[in-house]
């Protein structure tokens, strides 16, 4: 547990199953790479977080999360219908849009999607199958604040070429994959974005709206 502080990918830890398509090199001052990843179909459990007050530097909007936190984990630590427990996973996942309420969600494992277990009835917990979908994904370290969030999403929509169309600009995903504990300049998060390439764009944009 203390070795993954300095981890920038926790070991033990399962993920959303993924292959790179695309690595971009990125210009400018904040340089790095872009991915392009196809994501394999994964489960989420989800829950609604009152956007924060990200008014001033260095405040984020995804960081004080702790009721959304708190109502995923219970759910995924025992406290659902069964009242069966599941191993924690990786990252958690913040989607957000210019406009509306965000969203947080927890993976879960793989070995719980053939029975998942059942939010309590007074929960607000929600279960969603995330499809098969490619992403272009920002990696940055450090602390998650509204004006990096920012600079990352405009690295991002800057470095993509002409094949790759965002299919909805106004929508994105934090992804963070630490614990809270994980000192600063080692934690890997990611500004992810759902992506189409050429003549597949009009059947991503389709297949997201069924």
């Amino acid at each position: 547990e203390l070795k993954n502080a300095l981890r920038s990918t926790p070991k033990g830890l399962e993920s959303p199953k993924y292959t790179v398509e695309r690595t971009i090199e990125c210009e400018g001052p904040l340089g790095g790479t872009v991915e392009i990843r196809r994501y394999e179909p994964y489960n989420v459990a989800t829950v609604e977080m009152p956007a924060r007050d990200g008014s001033g530097e260095g405040s984020s909007s995804f960081g004080g999360s702790g009721t959304g936190f708190s109502s995923l984990a219970a759910y995924l630590f025992g406290q659902n219908e069964e009242k069966e427990a599941m191993a924690m996973t990786t990252p958690v996942e913040i989607r957000a849009a210019d406009e509306g309420t965000p969203t947080m969600a927890f993976v879960l494992p793989e070995e719980s999607t053939a029975k998942t277990p059942t939010p309590l009835a007074d929960s607000d917990v929600r279960l969603e199958l995330v499809p098969e979908r490619l992403v272009a994904v920002s990696a940055f370290p450090g602390l998650v604040t509204d004006e990096e969030v920012a600079r990352q999403r405009a690295k991002l929509q800057e470095a993509l070429p002409e094949d790759v169309t965002v299919l909805n600009a106004e929508e994105y995903s934090v992804l963070q994959y630490n614990a809270p504990y994980t000192i600063p300049f080692r934690r890997r998060n990611e500004v992810a974005v759902v992506v189409a390439v050429d003549g597949a764009a009009s059947e991503e944009a389709a297949a997201l709206a069924e």
